[in-house]
């Protein structure tokens, strides 16, 4: 169908193209024989292709863009052509392929794990990590207190620390009974021991070490204990560490 068409359209020029010659070689011979000179008589012809070309052009861009529209608005209103145009549409509509929507549909694989064990799992994965923060904690403590408290009392400080750890109440802090450390050394571990848990307020601490040793820290307000946390950190046999190991 388009190869007819294009046939169409060569023919079509190639009957222009012949017509437009004549009338220019025509224009050129009359030239020729009221005595001008065979140059002017090429300009001659040269412009009559030219002015054909653009009369041909606008008849065309005309035909099609104005005469040809109403034209064919006008034949639509007589009820035989509107009839003929209608079936032309709907002979078009059924000559296009119909493309099928195609839907694709995700298939999630069924697993064989619940949404309750994987909450399970998680829960474990949770409490590992805890567990795993907490004994490095404890690691450090036992560590810094090893020669300065009995076994006993080295037990019940590592409880506190892990009550410290788990938020809890100051009624379940058991005090401990110190030697050879002093205040120093004790707001300097539980400066350590805040910095590692963080985070917390350091009012928590505070009280932390204000209950667990009350021997040392007798007649010293919670307050006090928190301002003086860090204070000379290089001193004491318990320093500051940004860092437990």
């Amino acid at each position: 169908m388009k190869q007819n068409s294009l046939l169409q359209y060569i023919i079509l020029y190639v009957i222009v193209a012949c017509v437009a010659l004549a009338i220019a070689a025509l224009a050129r011979m009359f030239t020729v024989s009221v005595g001008f000179d065979s140059f002017t008589a090429f300009i001659v012809f040269i412009i009559a292709l030219a002015i054909q070309a653009t009369v041909y052009l606008s008849i065309h861009v005309a035909l099609q863009n104005i005469m040809l529209p109403w034209i064919g608005n006008g034949l639509a209103k007589i009820p035989y052509f509107r009839k003929k145009i209608e079936q032309r549409q709907v002979s078009q509509i059924v000559a296009e392929p119909q493309i099928e929507e195609k839907k694709f549909e995700i298939d999630i694989p069924e697993s064989n794990v619940s949404l309750d064990d994987i909450r399970n799992e998680q829960q474990k994965n949770i409490a590992k990590e805890q567990e795993d923060i907490l004994n490095v904690g404890l690691d450090y403590t036992r560590k810094s207190f090893a020669l300065y408290l009995s076994d006993e009392d080295l037990n019940v400080l590592c409880r506190n620390v892990r009550a410290y750890m788990n938020k809890l109440e100051e009624k379940e802090l058991k005090p401990v009974k110190v030697k050879e450390l002093t205040a120093i050394d004790l707001r300097h571990f539980g400066w350590n021991i805040w910095n590692y848990f963080k985070p917390r307020n350091q009012m928590d601490i505070a009280n932390f070490l204000k209950n667990v040793f009350p021997d040392v820290f007798k007649g010293v307000e919670v307050k006090s204990i928190k301002r003086h946390l860090k204070d000379d950190e290089l001193k004491g046999v318990i320093k500051i560490q940004e860092i437990l190991t």
